[in-house]
């Protein structure tokens, strides 16, 4: 399961439309607060976040994550517009997995989760 937080409509069904396909079951997310307790209810395979949501932002979610010792190793990959060096860096220190720029590649999303999720088979 994963456990996609964006609160971009477009995007958000675009995503989840796009991991469906490639036969994943999706939970969805619309804002930060949102995402933390979803993620904390269903424990996710993998969590993929926007980092400018309301209520919560994607650095907030993940600090959540990373604190929640259910949820500390699950892997998550930001989504983000931003693209600064300074975002990617802070991102990565901060924990998350993998950080992808929108506007993004589908097929490139699509390998980066199944990389992210392969050791979860083992």
């Amino acid at each position: 399961r994963i456990l996609v937080a964006e609160d971009d409509p477009v995007t958000r069904r675009f995503v989840v439309s796009l991991l469906e396909e490639h036969g994943y079951e999706v939970l969805v997310a619309e804002d930060g607060e949102h995402a933390v307790t979803t993620a904390t209810a269903a424990e996710p395979d993998l969590i993929v976040s926007d980092l400018v949501m309301p209520y919560r932002d994607g650095y907030e979610v993940l600090r959540s994550i990373r604190n929640d010792d259910r949820l500390k190793h699950t892997p998550v990959l930001i989504l983000s517009m931003r693209d600064r060096e300074e975002d990617i860096v802070r991102g990565l220190e901060q924990g998350a997995d993998e950080y992808v720029v929108k506007p993004f590649n589908a097929r490139e999303l699509v390998a980066r989760v199944r990389k992210l999720l392969e050791p979860r088979r083992v």
